[in-house]
């Protein structure tokens, strides 16, 4: 898929940084007060450096300076020139007109290494570096910025040294290079990072998640991104809450929390629009539409990719169309317009590697190789591939490295070299488990838990803030009747005494509970996670034995294929119990699709008729195909049907049958799984989907059973907002029914 971009806006922080190291942080109505009271010429100049400094317009900020200048015509002062030649350099570079910017900010410079005033000139060093950034020179920018870096601490000036680090770590970032770009941003961090500047800390804790986030720490990422969040969300600071609206969108997205990720995405396009930041917009309508395709809207994403295209069109913001021409590129592909895409992605790369932006080069070329594959040019294909594999390892982007090795993976597994698709597929397996680890899901699970808890205290406590004060305002309007009082009191002190008690009793509760809920996690994670590897194993013996073709008998070939596609199909539910086992608020992340429930279930009964032949057990299945569409998950309903045909098989004595039907209803799809075995006795239907509950009927062949089954089917089924009930008759058999809803033509437009 297409890159998603996380926010830094360098502009935004470079204005509301360039402040904090600032002469003075007096207001602009006391500075224009004192600037009318003021006749003496180097004063005026003073004033109208610091209102240049102050004004948050650009423009004016230019005015300003542009008044200091004509003033200085008048005077021999070299430090004061410099000042104001400084001041235009910025005023210009705010503005983006890096030409002119750069001509002041020499002269400058030039000024203060005569003059000898190292703080000055590490400051125009750095608005220089922001010029070269302008105009793609990002090589000079980083000399400029560590010599900026090396000056500040030759004078011990930490506020200065600090916002260069963040700066040149951002620059690195992008760059690729995030090694080093961590090795900045913690400087810059464990300056910020100390109560009596928390209010900008949320500036360096922003840029660290991203270098986490695009490494794949994920847990480090979301910790640090929900931080910054905190911080802001105390202040009307609406530019940094949208930065970090998009940043939690794209890790929620890719954390696989759709819900989460489009409301965060919601919240920052609301405030874009509000404040018409159309660069900003345009960020969130291209990542957007990368969750709208991956959930298979492609016809809402492209709408989404071209609104964000015109916009980074309109606004010139060049490095940004890298974004969205790859987003149309991939529209363009997933449509087989294979020209267009090949145009979209090659603009694409242009402006990619004119900015030098290492992630977004590793991302095309993992579509273009893709790309290739499709039109059937392998060894293209394979060199793009590689060309991404090798841009990812060496910028430590994990979550891309996974996604081209599973590229790979299938391309060597469809042309049947099954020496390199082995290769693939274990560096996909340790990719994905080093990503997705049991101790790493089980930490965001708690992150995101306890974070969702603290909000909802805070919003508690701020109710009962505004009932005490409701209740002191009725307390004074009836002061004149003290009997009326003293009860008001008396009930109020017996409320706070209950209130108090209750919150005791429900903190101590909710801390059990998260003990517990630990434990579980816990025990889950580590199942899960021990299971892979021998699954892992199993797939590369597996996979060994298939490359010897020639030995095998087609029968035989056929089974090794059944087995194959069933391990992968295990590694899919493991990971899928360990999402909703840890995950706090037991949300199952759907990918809903039109699927043929008929098709579906004929093609589970048949990987089930080996299991059933060694009972002796008959499985009847003759569904109709292409006639009982549903909108499910189709990984969830396999598991659905497995865990259904499964219970059958297992509480079936040989020599009986089970029946496999669907019936179509008013508005609905209803599947029915119908066995002959013990039944189900009344007092044991009200526990049938409860989870690890054992009944009274037991398995005909020594088969283990957990009593999770039915509790995940119905967790699934709920999902999916379907129905499932149980019909059973002992001695005679039981019956699982199963209603969906029907997805008829018209919801497909």
């Amino acid at each position: 898929m297409t890159k998603a971009k996380r926010s830094v806006c360098v502009v935004f922080v470079f204005m509301l940084l360039s402040r904090l190291i600032a002469f003075g942080q007096v207001s602009i109505d006391s500075l224009l007060s004192e600037l009318n009271k003021t006749t003496n010429r180097a004063d005026k100049i003073a004033l109208f450096l610091s209102l240049s400094t102050e004004s948050e317009s650009p423009e004016e900020s230019l005015t300003y300076a542009k008044s200091a200048l004509e003033l200085l015509q008048h005077t021999d002062e070299e430090l004061l020139k410099g000042r104001v030649d400084q001041s235009m350099g910025r005023s210009y570079a705010n503005l983006q007109m890096p030409d002119s910017a750069s001509f002041h900010i020499l002269r400058s410079i030039d000024i203060f290494e005569t003059v000898g005033n190292a703080k000055l000139k590490a400051k125009s060093l750095h608005y220089l570096a922001f010029c070269m950034e302008q105009t793609y020179q990002l090589d000079s920018a980083k000399a400029c910025y560590q010599l900026a870096i090396e000056l500040s601490d030759s004078i011990h000036d930490k506020s200065s040294a600090a916002l260069y680090h963040l700066y040149i770590g951002n620059l690195l970032n992008i760059n690729g290079d995030n090694v080093s770009a961590l090795r900045h941003l913690q400087s810059a961090h464990a300056y910020y990072n100390q109560p009596e500047k928390l209010d900008s800390a949320w500036v360096s804790f922003n840029s660290l998640a991203i270098v986490y986030d695009e490494m794949g720490l994920y847990p480090e990422a979301l910790a640090h991104y929900l931080k910054a969040y905190d911080i802001i969300d105390k202040k009307d600071d609406k530019g940094a809450k949208l930065i970090l609206a998009n940043n939690l969108g794209t890790i929620y997205h890719e954390l696989s929390k759709t819900q989460q990720s489009k409301d965060y995405f919601a919240k920052g396009m609301e405030m874009a629009r509000a404040a018409n930041l159309k660069q900003d917009e345009a960020m969130i309508l291209n990542n957007l539409s990368i969750v709208l395709m991956e959930e298979g809207d492609t016809l809402s994403a492209a709408k989404l990719v071209r609104q964000a295209h015109a916009i980074h069109l309109e606004e010139e913001s060049n490095c940004d169309l890298a974004y969205s021409y790859e987003g149309l590129g991939e529209i363009k592909a997933w449509q087989n317009e294979f020209d267009s895409a090949k145009y979209y992605y090659n603009k694409a790369l242009e402006w990619a590697n004119t900015c030098e932006m290492t992630g977004c080069q590793t991302s095309i070329y993992r579509n273009m190789g893709r790309l290739a594959l499709k039109e059937r040019k392998y060894d293209k294909g394979v060199t793009f591939l590689q060309k991404s594999l090798s841009l990812g390892k060496q910028s430590s982007y994990l979550s891309e490295m996974k996604e081209t090795t599973k590229e790979l993976y299938n391309h060597y597994r469809s042309v049947n070299d099954y020496k390199n698709a082995l290769k693939y597929q274990e560096q996909y397996n340790e990719l994905k488990d080093s990503l997705f680890n049991a101790q790493s899901t089980e930490k965001i699970a708690r992150m995101t838990a306890e974070y969702d808890f603290r909000r909802e205290m805070e919003s508690l406590e701020y109710k009962k803030m505004a009932e005490e004060m409701r209740l002191n305002e009725e307390l004074r309007e009836e002061q004149s009747f003290q009997n009326s009082i003293l009860v008001v009191l008396v009930l109020t002190t017996l409320l706070a005494a209950s209130l108090g008690r209750s919150y005791y009793l429900l903190q101590n509760h909710n801390k059990k509970l998260t003990a517990l809920n630990e434990e579980k996690n816990t025990l889950m994670g580590v199942v899960a996670h021990d299971l892979r590897s021998p699954l892992n194993n199993i797939k590369g013996l597996i996979s060994l034995v298939k490359m010897e073709k020639a030995s095998l008998t087609p029968e035989q070939s056929h089974y090794f294929h059944l087995v194959d596609d069933t391990m992968e199909r295990m590694r899919d539910m493991i990971d899928r119990v360990l999402d909703v086992s840890v995950v706090e608020d037991m949300k199952v992340n759907l990918n809903l699709k039109k699927v043929d429930l008929g098709q579906t279930m004929n093609f589970v009964a048949s990987n089930f008729e080996l299991l059933a032949s060694k009972k002796t057990i008959v499985i009847h299945s003759n569904i109709d195909i292409e006639k009982h569409f549903i909108f499910a998950d189709y990984n969830y309903l396999l598991q659905v049907i497995e865990n259904l045909l499964s219970n059958a098989l297992k509480f079936s004595e040989s020599g009986k049958n089970i029946f496999l039907s669907v019936v179509q209803e008013e508005g609905n799809e209803t599947m029915i799984v119908r066995d002959e075995g013990p039944g189900i006795s009344e007092e044991d239907q009200p526990r049938l989907f409860t989870k690890f509950q054992k009944l009274s009927a037991k398995p005909t062949d020594n088969e283990q059973s957990t009593g999770l089954g039915l509790s995940i089917v119905k967790k699934f089924v709920d999902a999916m907002e379907a129905e499932i009930s149980c019909e059973s008759e002992v001695g005679v058999g039981t019956s699982f029914i199963v209603r969906f809803k029907s997805a008829v033509e018209e919801e497909m437009v």
